[in-house]
């Protein structure tokens, strides 16, 4: 977390934690990490202690090794656990290894503690030797504390979501300092869906007044004999904690003594439908800034006035969402904190560490990835030197591979909206979207894909900020959403889906509209501008047979052949013939009947009569609206009512582009207008060469797609990011061209960048 600077005005006492400084080693030449363990998934525990030598054995010696066999509490199919492992008041300046029993020691580290301090830290360990782990102390004598939180297995369990840190509570801010046996409920309603198990968080504490501890637990449970955070008076310090979810979504935090502010910063939670799975390794050192690993060789400290990248593609495979690791940092110059966060988006304003000069001090971390196996560590001040070791990664498992009604998709792959199981960019290869089958149409849309499958239920996979994703839970917070297909909740009997820029929408089979996800132009129809994470329905709108999204719009084609239209109004695009920004409610667009279709892009909409003729409205840039009036190259003839786009007739389909308009006629052939057309630009629709017995088209942000009637898909427009599909392709072409590797498809879909394909047979 971002502290102020009158929180560091503390003098605390300078201390060296031997146990980075002496006695290790860098770390191992192996070229690669190892997984220890098969892909598990995660049953959660009530917080219950399973070690205290307090209570017998008397404390570990120096160089001496406690043995913890866990046979009795956790599965045979269990490889790893879940501890938080406490040292108490060590006679010397120690570390602590916590590693698997039967293995070599590793040259890592799990805690760090000066003489006569008191510390957590949250270990994730494979089982070693009959389900046991082993703890090392190197010097002096000290107690050691473990409480047990949960356990990684190969049997059924709760997959994770790795997020950016998200804040949901400060207490400076909100509800003031916990004080002594006080508690505090911490509401995670917005920030995980209703099927979560259990949540991951960062939880610091601050301003404390007395020597004291901090437990979490399910709100709802008894308060267990069990503890997550130990700090002296004055002191800033957190620990990674791994809880159930208690009632109402909602955790408990509990303060002994003093008074105490602490910070909740979430970066993941498990749910038994939809995740990833946990691979444990044998702890690595994959990063020390003292030594050169991890950084080419380089042994700078990290400077306040840049970020440290860390690529661990060549440790973790490519289907990896998020990584955990235990960091540590030591001599820092002055007081300062260390945040971490992946290759892109804005600056964390979470942190992982807190340190003052002198200390070394560790915490486990979650550290979500984005479009690749690269993380960045920001330090606030000074320098501080960097160590991070291994602990394991969470990774895309696709345990029932479609066979039937599968998904392929293509492009760019920003926000995880391929949903194809990889950490990458973008692909040109067409590749199945994961544990998704029986799909009876696909849509995207902004950073998002979504699916209709055959039993009406609607799926989303990408981006999560306005609560993108349906599934009753947001982050706020960029390059955070789901890598997978999560369920829309709420929402049955759908016959339609359709995309908008952050919004979506479905139309049932009773004829009603519902949407969810950015409402900040009253995209969804609802009356009011608040997001919404799970579907709502649109009012006032009944006998609904068609629907469509665009930028910030929502369009539905009544019975009655009546075009509806709420939103954003940019260019006019309501078609009401109005000039206001927006329409939180749906109003009708002027002048159509005997519609059957519309579809929407940019900033220009076309509606599709039961007469085969095509009407547009909007912005016209570069004769988007295809009236056959010139316009001045850039500059729009703006029209905020239908009109008729001239010269054709016989259409069946209609797809919108950026700057363009697109139609298919009754006898296969394909007609486009507006910018990126065949011979330039034209306010006239030109034919589209090289495309015959066409039988659907689809408009992406750059380009469309046509289907043949063997089910291949043609493509033209920018390739970027790979969205034609087509790696030999030019970076621009206004010439089709075949989306390669592609199974034959029987519906075709667009996004931003990216593109999907409905394959009923992938075996052929």
């Amino acid at each position: 977390m971002f502290l102020s600077h009158r929180l560091f005005s503390v003098v605390l006492p300078a201390f060296l934690a031997l146990g980075l400084t002496s006695g290790l080693a860098p770390a191992s030449a192996d070229p690669t990490a190892a997984p220890a363990a098969p892909a598990s998934t995660f049953t959660p525990l009530a917080p219950v202690r399973v070690l205290d030598t307090r209570d017998g054995g008397g404390p570990a010696g120096p160089g001496g090794t406690v043995a913890l066999n866990l046979s009795t509490r956790v599965p045979a199919t269990a490889t790893a656990v879940v501890l938080n492992v406490t040292g108490v008041t060590p006679t010397a300046d120690t570390h602590l290894i916590v590693f698997p029993a039967g293995i070599t020691r590793p040259a890592t580290s799990s805690l760090n503690l000066p003489a006569g301090d008191i510390r957590a830290n949250q270990v994730t360990v494979t089982l070693g030797t009959n389900r046991s782990v082993s703890v090392f102390n190197n010097s002096g004598n000290t107690h050691v504390v473990a409480d047990l939180a949960g356990y990684y297995s190969t049997g059924s369990g709760a997959r994770f979501t790795s997020l950016p840190a998200n804040r949901v509570l400060d207490t400076r801010l909100n509800g003031g300092p916990l004080g002594a046996g006080g508690t505090r409920a911490v509401d995670l309603s917005d920030a995980i869906p209703a099927s979560a198990t259990s949540v991951t968080f960062n939880l610091t504490a601050t301003d404390t007044t007395a020597s004291t501890f901090v437990t979490a637990w399910p709100t709802g449970g008894n308060l267990p004999t069990a503890s997550n955070l130990n700090t002296p008076a004055g002191d800033t310090r957190a620990n990674l904690v791994t809880v159930t979810v208690g009632a109402d979504r909602k955790v408990s935090l509990y303060n002994l003594a003093g008074s105490v502010n602490v910070v909740v910063d979430v970066t993941g939670f498990y749910t038994d439908d939809y995740g990833a799975e946990f691979v444990p390794f044998n702890p690595k050192r994959v990063l020390d800034t003292r030594f050169g690993t991890g950084t080419g060789g380089a042994t700078n400290p990290v400077d306040n006035r840049w970020a440290l990248g860390l690529d661990l593609a060549g440790e973790l495979p490519a289907s990896s969402t998020g990584v955990l690791l235990n960091i540590t940092g030591v001599d820092a110059t002055v007081p300062t904190h260390v945040a971490t966060g992946p290759d892109v988006g804005d600056r964390p304003t979470a942190s992982t560490l807190n340190l003052a000069p002198g200390q070394a001090v560790a915490n486990a971390a979650v550290v979500t990835f984005a479009n690749s196996r690269t993380m960045y560590f920001y330090n606030n001040s000074g320098a501080v030197h960097l160590i991070a070791d291994l602990a394991g990664v969470f990774t895309v498992v696709d345990t029932d591979p479609c066979t039937a009604d599968c998904v392929y998709a293509w492009g760019s792959n920003e926000e995880w909206k391929l949903a194809i199981g990889e950490s990458t960019r973008h692909t040109f290869v067409p590749t199945p979207v994961v544990a998704l089958s029986d799909v009876r149409a696909v849509d995207g849309g902004g950073e998002n894909g979504y699916a209709l499958r055959a039993d009406g239920t609607v799926w989303a996979w990408g981006d999560n900020f306005f609560g993108n994703l349906g599934n009753g839970w947001t982050t706020g917070a960029s390059y955070a959403g789901s890598a997978v297909p999560v369920p829309v909740v709420g929402l049955t009997g759908v016959t339609a889906i359709s995309a908008g820029g952050s919004s979506a929408y479905a139309l049932r089979a009773d004829g009603t509209v519902w949407a969810w996800g950015s409402n900040f132009f009253g995209n969804l129809g609802n009356g009011t501008r608040a997001d919404s994470n799970v579907p709502v329905r649109v009012p006032g709108l009944t006998d609904v047979v068609a629907i469509a999204g665009g930028s910030g719009t929502g369009y539905a084609v009544r019975a009655d052949g009546t075009l509806w239209s709420w939103g954003f109004n940019g260019g006019g695009v309501l078609g009401n013939g109005s000039n206001v920004d927006y329409s939180t409610t749906p109003v009708r667009v002027t002048g159509l009947t005997d519609v059957v279709a519309a579809s929407s892009g940019g900033g220009d909409t076309y509606a599709l009569r039961a007469d085969g003729t095509v009407w547009a409205w909007g912005y016209d840039l570069d004769g988007s609206l295809g009236t056959g009036q010139p316009c001045d190259p850039g500059e729009p003839c703006q029209s905020n009512v239908p009109v008729q786009v001239v010269g054709l007739t016989g259409a069946t389909g209609i797809a919108a582009g950026s700057r363009n308009g697109t139609a298919l006629r009754a006898d296969g052939t394909v007609w486009t207008w507006g910018a990126d057309s065949p011979g330039g630009q034209t306010s006239v629709p030109v034919q589209v060469p090289n495309l015959t017995d066409i039988t659907r088209i689809d408009g992406f942000s750059g380009g469309f797609y046509a289907l043949g009637p063997d089910g291949t898909v043609m493509a033209w427009g920018f390739n970027t990011r790979g969205a034609l599909g087509n790696e030999s392709a030019p970076d621009h072409t206004t010439t089709p061209v075949p989306v390669v590797g592609l199974p034959a498809a029987s519906a075709v879909g667009g996004g931003w960048g990216a593109g999907y394909a409905l394959v009923p047979n992938p075996a052929g």
